[in-house]
């Protein structure tokens, strides 16, 4: 399913009227009859229910409108409020404000203390509270008047639905600059927006629905929108079972280059990941000084011992050997658990510079572009870095609070200037391509903040790149990295371990395919 950003949405409403010929107000009718029908379904049968509906003037407030007549129909007993002046009512919201007027319920106009007072005991005396309030073109800060409906909607308490977004939440961004409403469900229509996927947004949607509203499937799958949710409809467009006739050698074959003295661990998450993955083949390449303690911490894994500069730390020493055996593998995870030292940050460097093989960058790897530095441009194939967002602010060299303000534009800018796959980790993962597409996971749960989770991921994304998954590699491996989190949750969130994690991977993968 595509993800729209506010304007998109705008065009494909545009498009839905003026091409199709769809009038604004039959869409209006339709996301005011799928808002009654949401809020039906959350308290079951309307007859005797006490409805609160807070209406803004634009077309969100419209939807409302229109929502109240179908809640009235089904017997439910209306409070219907209008913040805002009725003379600036778009066209389309004051036909279904007069329709209201019509059918005998009054609106009341919040403008002096005793209509907020009104307010107050509707809330207290609701069994659900319609916000349509802001709609997708809220911007910037909250009037004093809706900072003060917002608060009273909170602290009520109630049960919120909101319609397409919560008032006070960017579509675009999920930014909340003062405050927002926090819902119980939030009702999109047409496509989910990318304000209510991500955080702090996210947190005030509450369960999400999806509906269409009527909207040519066309104009909702449109190319154009580069936003994509990696869902299962994806997963399943991207796995395939095994053949019955295939054998080890045709299963993939990684390298994974990781571990430093004190972060072996690392080393065998990643290796661990990329054979439960699927893949057929993996070898560890190691520290010689490391090499017997991998050999006996890993059974299934090939371990491959290298010179090293200090005890346990790979360096510039090893890049012969490292560049001549990639060569015999499909894919080569670099990173994890290698360390910082000044030589094998250049080690790295070079590496990505000279090989042929596809490359998974992860963790320290990552860290040797420290400065942004445009030799990650000169990688022989698109490259897939596995950052979070600590790492990916170092990388750019801004802080953790400029990314997270437009973490969306500031990736495909970077996907596009160093010609690399991002993975960016955070509450909620995405995947940016150079060529502008973004992917975002429906995957994962809070469990997985947990030491070596970064590792899995990079080791289940080059597990399939190795596979063969293509240029679908990165995104697939997040979703079936989050799906195998969630699956491993349901032993207990809090204490779940990276372990945990790879040992969900082919329950996953076999969830998926099935």
């Amino acid at each position: 399913m595509k993800i729209a950003f506010a304007q998109e949405m705008r065009t494909i409403d545009k498009a839905a009227t003026e091409l199709y010929g769809i009038p604004e107000i039959v869409l209006m009718e339709n996301a005011g009859h799928e808002t009654a029908v949401a809020v039906e379904k959350m308290l079951g049968n309307l007859s005797g229910k006490k409805v609160c509906i807070l209406a803004g003037t634009g077309n969100n407030g419209g939807d409302a409108f229109a929502a109240v007549r179908h809640m009235a129909n089904r017997g439910a007993k209306m409070k219907v409020f209008l913040m805002g002046d009725a003379g600036h009512l778009t066209s389309s919201a004051r036909v279904n404000f007069n329709i209201v007027v019509n059918m005998g319920i009054t609106v009341h106009s919040v403008v002096f203390q005793r209509d907020w007072d009104k307010v107050q005991v509707a809330l207290g005396f609701s069994d659900v509270v319609i916000d349509g309030l802001l709609g997708t073109g809220y911007k910037g800060q909250l009037r004093e008047s809706t900072e003060k409906i917002i608060d009273m909607v909170n602290g009520a308490q109630k049960p919120v639905v909101s319609i397409d977004l919560p008032s006070g939440v960017n579509a675009d961004t999920g930014a909340v600059f003062s405050k927002a409403v926090w819902a119980k469900r939030t009702i999109s229509f047409g496509l989910p927006k990318m304000g209510q996927l991500f955080y702090p947004g996210a947190k005030y949607v509450g369960k999400l629905l999806i509906d269409d509203i009527g909207i040519p499937s066309e104009l909702l799958e449109d190319r154009k929108i580069q936003q994509e949710l990696i869902d299962f409809e994806y997963a399943k467009s991207a796995f395939v079972k095994r053949a019955a006739d295939v054998h080890k050698g045709s299963c993939g074959k990684v390298l994974v280059i990781a571990g430093s003295r004190g972060l072996t661990g690392a080393a065998a998450l990643s290796s661990l990941a990329a054979l439960r993955s699927g893949t057929g083949l993996v070898t560890l390449a190691i520290a010689e000084s490391l090499h017997d303690i991998m050999e006996c911490k890993l059974t299934e894994v090939m371990t491959r011992p290298v010179t090293e500069v200090e005890k346990g730390i790979m360096g510039e020493t090893a890049l012969p050997v490292l560049l001549e055996l990639a060569k015999q593998y499909d894919t080569v995870v670099i990173g994890p658990g290698l360390g910082r030292h000044e030589s094998t940050m250049k080690l790295v460097r070079e590496f990505i510079t000279q090989t042929e093989c596809p490359l998974v960058v992860d963790a320290d790897a990552i860290y040797a572009y420290g400065n942004a530095d445009g030799d990650l441009k000169k990688a022989k194939k698109i490259p897939v870095l596995t950052p979070h967002l600590g790492e990916m602010a170092r990388f750019l060299q801004i802080s953790v609070k400029e990314l997270k303000e437009s973490l969306v534009e500031i990736a495909c800018r970077a996907a596009k200037e160093y010609h690399a796959v991002f993975v960016l980790k955070s509450e909620k993962t995405i995947v940016v391509y150079p060529d502008g597409s973004v992917f975002v996971t429906t995957k994962g749960n809070p469990g997985m903040a947990t030491a070596g989770s970064g590792d899995v991921l990079a080791g289940t994304i080059g597990g399939l790149l190795a596979q063969g998954f293509g240029k679908k590699a990165a995104a697939a491996g997040v979703f079936l990295h989050g799906f195998a989190g969630d699956i491993a949750a349901k032993n207990g969130m809090d204490g779940l371990i990276a372990s945990d994690i790879i040992a969900a991977l082919p329950a996953a993968r076999f969830a998926i395919e099935e």
